[in-house]
């Protein structure tokens, strides 16, 4: 794949010129008036490795020319203020919600209702809902919590007093937030309308879960691989950096916790809520884009000595560096491996 660095030296744009793309609407498809971005036909636009990096792919023979967007704003000379050069900047966000988008694919919803362009199951529609009504029982009780682990919340959920409890939790949050008793099942929907918000949440803690088979295939890998010092140097860093990404993951879900922890204030404030959750959700999906492929090899790799698990050890090091560690440490320890390969298929005669 061939990769045309078109940098632009263009000035970010002013308050000015933000102000007036913020009073655009957001259009509903992806459309351009210059011939350019029509001109190969299977051409996309996709997110590169670094954080705001942004390529249009074109297909030219048998290979992909690769241009950033800021180089195609400089070299078609696209004010930010012009059709095209906003459009360019719908596509640069659309990328941070999908993998890839092409001229006629509508834009996703997450720029325009500020609703997910992707689905969740019913089963995480229910355990949001599970969530939010064990959260009104135990507020009930003086003792509020929010229930993560899906074992205890079935557990508590199922148990007859809870049960008993939920009625009455429902009359008491409707005196709270001013609501007729008469008319609870105002705060029924409301929690409804939440656990929607909430069950992607869910649905993205399922994808971390599923992320955390690569720290129990390392910790089995410790043990196989003591005594092999360059597999083991190599493991050791993957669980360096792995441990930090994982913590950092670790991190946003207990910040979302805290934000949905008083489920009176989250009922009452809704809108706002919902802002924050979603900010959130966004923010995740786009990160866990980045694993799928990663997790998938996981999957599929057992964790045993075998030379399909020593490459995946050092993608899966590729892979974080990329993204952990300081670009000094990882040019270094590149070059130190590219030796060490060198030297290890060096043949004594």
């Amino acid at each position: 794949m061939m990769n045309i660095e078109a940098e632009a030296n263009n000035e970010p744009a002013d308050s000015t010129v933000k102000e007036q793309q913020e009073e655009l609407a957001i259009p509903e498809t992806v459309e351009f008036k210059h011939k350019f971005f029509t001109a190969v036909e299977g051409s996309y636009f996709r997110a590169g490795e670094r954080e705001d990096e942004y390529f249009m792919v074109t297909p030219i023979e048998d290979q992909n020319v690769e241009l950033t967007l800021r180089g195609i704003k400089r070299e078609l000379k696209l004010k930010d203020t012009s059709s095209d050069g906003y459009m360019l900047d719908i596509v640069a966000k659309a990328l941070k919600h999908v993998q890839r988008i092409a001229v006629g694919d509508k834009v996703p919803t997450e720029l325009s209702s500020g609703k997910a362009s992707w689905e969740v199951t019913e089963v995480h529609r229910i355990v949001a809902q599970k969530r939010l009504t064990m959260q009104l029982v135990t507020w009930l009780s003086g003792d509020e919590e929010v229930f993560t682990d899906q074992n205890q919340l079935e557990m508590v959920a199922d148990d007859p007093a809870n049960k008993a409890k939920i009625n009455s939790a429902f009359e008491e949050a409707a005196k709270e937030l001013g609501i007729p008793i008469e008319e609870k099942e105002k705060v029924i929907d409301l929690v409804n309308d939440f656990a929607e918000e909430l069950a992607f949440i869910e649905s993205l803690r399922g994808q971390f879960l599923r992320l955390l088979i690569i720290e129990k295939g390392l910790i089995t890998l410790e043990s196989i691989y003591l005594n092999d010092n360059r597999v083991y140097e190599i493991l050791s860093r993957v669980e360096g950096l792995s441990r930090i990404a994982f913590d950092e993951f670790r991190d946003e879900f207990k910040n979302i916790d805290l934000h949905t922890k008083r489920i009176i204030n989250v009922l009452k404030y809704m809108p706002d809520t919902i802002k924050s959750v979603r900010k959130f959700r966004d923010d995740l999906h786009s990160r866990f884009w980045a694993w799928r492929e990663l997790i998938e090899e996981w999957e599929l790799t057992p964790p045993q000595r075998s030379v399909g698990m020593e490459a995946l050890l050092q993608t899966t090091y590729e892979f974080l560096a990329q993204r952990f560690l300081p670009q000094d440490e990882w040019e270094l320890f590149t070059k130190l491996h590219e030796n060490t390969l060198k030297m290890g298929n060096e043949q004594v005669w």
